[in-house]
């Protein structure tokens, strides 16, 4: 088998076999009436591949081309004549396609995504009841370290209190014994996310958090440290600076409708002016 492949593999090389020495296109499969030709294959191939994957490769796009028309077979005798007549759908794919293809080029050409905060915190406060937490976020700092850690009770009274030199001695203890230390840029981050990063064994309850600034929790190799230094709970306003990069994307989503609805109207009115369209 592995031979057989060989052979149609040779018919089939890429453009990097120099034109001397192609031969003349061949098919290499066959499903009914169908051909498999080894030009359609030619660009899946680059130079460098080595034979052995570039084999692997051949066989698994042969194989996929069969079962891609055997598919295509069985629809054939299993679909009605008004069934298999696609010739509105493929025709407004295409205009569809066209249409928007044309419209990302104009975007591109046109669209200002440069968004002040001047602009980000006027939306944030005309639509601030939009902006209510599903769950909690926190400001935080999350280590994680070998049980075996020397030091622990040091690291953990350090976390327990909020000053510069403790957040130094905390730099330098998971520099030098490569703890895995994360403060998350000091900015505001999902409880939920944290969550997936501790091996927490029941549901976390809000009032938990509110009760537990340094939370402790091992397995049986790790212990996990999480000192919660700020959170905003379930139902509360959001911090401007969580929502930012939300109402960044809003603001350019409104934009873009808003370029697109004066695109179409432009085109409208000025083929309005030119007679170019009637009603009849």
């Amino acid at each position: 088998m592995l031979k057989y492949f060989l052979i149609i593999f040779v018919f089939a090389m890429p453009a990097w076999c120099s034109k001397k020495d192609k031969p003349e296109d061949k098919p290499l499969a066959k499903v009914g009436d169908t051909y498999l030709y080894k030009s359609e294959l030619n660009g899946y191939f680059r130079s460098g591949t080595s034979p052995e994957d570039s084999i692997i490769m051949f066989k698994a796009l042969v194989e996929k081309w069969i079962r891609k028309q055997l598919i295509v077979e069985k629809a054939k005798l299993n679909l009605t004549r008004e069934e298999m007549d696609v010739e509105k759908e493929l025709e407004d794919y295409k205009t569809s396609l066209i249409i928007y293809k044309y419209e990302q080029k104009m975007l591109k050409e046109k669209l200002d995504t440069n968004v002040s905060n001047a602009e980000i915190e006027k939306y944030y406060n005309q639509n601030i009841q939009s902006f209510n937490l599903s769950s909690p976020i926190v400001k935080a700092q999350y280590i994680k370290l070998s049980i075996k850690s020397p030091q622990l009770d040091k690291l953990k009274l350090w976390l327990k209190t909020d000053n510069p030199e403790n957040v130094r001695l905390i730099d330098e203890y998971c520099f030098k014994y490569n703890v895995k230390y994360n403060y998350f840029n000091d900015e505001w981050i999902s409880f939920e996310n944290i969550k997936m990063m501790m091996p927490f064994t029941s549901n976390v309850t809000e009032n938990y958090l509110s009760m537990n600034k340094l939370i402790e929790l091992t397995d049986s190799t790790n212990l996990y440290l999480l000192k919660i230094r700020e959170i905003k709970f379930s139902g509360t306003t959001a911090p401007l600076e969580f929502v930012k990069p939300n109402i960044k994307s809003i603001i350019i989503l409104k934009r873009k409708q808003q370029l697109i609805n004066e695109l179409e109207d432009k085109i409208y009115f000025e083929a309005l002016d030119k007679n170019k369209f009637e009603l009849l």
